[in-house]
């Protein structure tokens, strides 16, 4: 049997894990592979993934029962079984995964680095969420990483895209760039990668970090921003200089704070997380500094033709190296391994009840 944890799409508080038939090898269609999934982490990034589902599209990569949706998940897999002669049983993947046990895949253009899932359901989805990297060649990848793989990859996959996009477009004139969510995990990449290129000589651009009451001493520990500030000391903020906003709450009244503050110095507005999930993301007010959704696909696609990817992927290795070893300075790995745990695990992260120093792996 194979089980799925599964959300209500039109109140995500509503979950339950069903369990359907696995299917034996000898039932795989030609090229099929069937997955068993390892482990996968799960933070805020994934709330995201539900409160743009419909948007955007990540119910469509696993579908379900109707009214329900599940929630896709980084991690690594272990094929069982494949009816795919250039993949072979115990090779290993890292990739985009339901929360579930088992995921079987069509796959299709098949390297030494990995493949592309070319299910017939996924064949309109952004590709960088179709590609499963195989380990023995992948060079992101070291077994004693999994778990920090698993939790910070895809997170640092758009915080490195954020941070040449921005960087790719002179920060459109600004001096600061505001971090919303600081605490966030995403937003500590970004973070990290500004400060890195400050310490290079490259940019000159300030960085600042608004966060909550709760974690503004977390936020400052980190030494990464040059200024930090609570969601309430919005006023603090110079208006007579140039700012954009990279917003990893989608907090309205914060948007609104921001935007009435900064009014005209406020030179770009992007919006990329939502972990103030039940507040109405975009203001009701008229503005003319409405968030833009950054999507990392996107920007992924055009470095990748820019540059080629290989070299796409040895910048990012690159990158990823630094920021490994910083985060193993503080991050603190908690496991949901039961169906109790991975339930109340996924209730409080809802809630908004994270600890931003910590990391959660789900082994289902």
């Amino acid at each position: 049997m194979q089980t799925q944890f599964i959300v209500n799409r039109q109140d995500f508080q509503q979950t339950k894990f069903v369990e359907t038939s696995l299917p034996s090898a000898s039932m795989l269609a030609e090229g099929e592979v069937l997955l068993e999934i390892d482990h996968f982490s799960f933070t805020s990034n994934n709330i995201t993934y539900s409160m743009v589902g419909e948007k955007i599209g990540y119910w469509r990569f696993f579908p379900t029962e109707e009214g329900y949706g599940i929630i896709p998940a980084w991690g690594f897999a272990k094929v069982i079984a494949s009816q795919n002669a250039d993949i072979q049983p115990n090779e290993r993947f890292y990739g985009y995964y339901p929360m579930a046990s088992h995921l079987v895949v069509k796959a299709g253009k098949v390297n030494l680095t990995g493949f592309l899932d070319m299910s017939s359901h996924r064949l309109e989805l952004p590709i960088i969420y179709n590609y499963y990297n195989n380990t023995k060649n992948d060079l992101l990848y070291a077994p004693e990483n999994e778990e920090i793989i698993s939790i910070f990859r895809p997170l640092f996959v758009t915080s490195f895209l954020l941070d040449d996009f921005f960087a790719d477009n002179q920060f459109f004139t600004a001096t600061n760039i505001i971090l919303t969510g600081a605490s966030s995990k995403t937003a500590l990449g970004l973070a990290f990668l500004l400060h890195l290129r400050q310490k290079n000589g490259k940019e000159n651009i300030k960085i600042i970090g608004l966060t909550s009451k709760s974690n503004f001493s977390f936020v400052q520990q980190q030494n990464l921003y040059d200024e930090v500030l609570t969601y309430d000391e919005v006023s603090a903020l110079s208006p007579k200089e140039k700012y954009v906003i990279v917003d990893f709450s989608g907090n309205q009244k914060l948007q609104k704070d921001l935007q009435t503050h900064l009014g005209e110095q406020l030179v770009y507005n992007c919006a990329v997380g939502m972990t103030h999930w039940d507040k109405n993301y975009m203001p009701e007010h008229k503005t003319a500094h409405k968030p833009i959704l950054f999507f990392a696909p996107t920007h992924a696609q055009k470095r990748n033709q820019d540059w080629g990817r290989e070299v796409f992927q040895t910048k990012l290795a690159e990158a990823w190296q630094h920021f490994t070893s910083y985060t193993k300075k503080w991050l603190v790995i908690k496991h949901a391994n039961t169906q109790d745990q991975i339930k109340t695990m996924y209730l409080e992260m809802l809630a908004g009840k994270i600890n931003p120093s910590e990391g959660y792996m789900v082994k289902p």
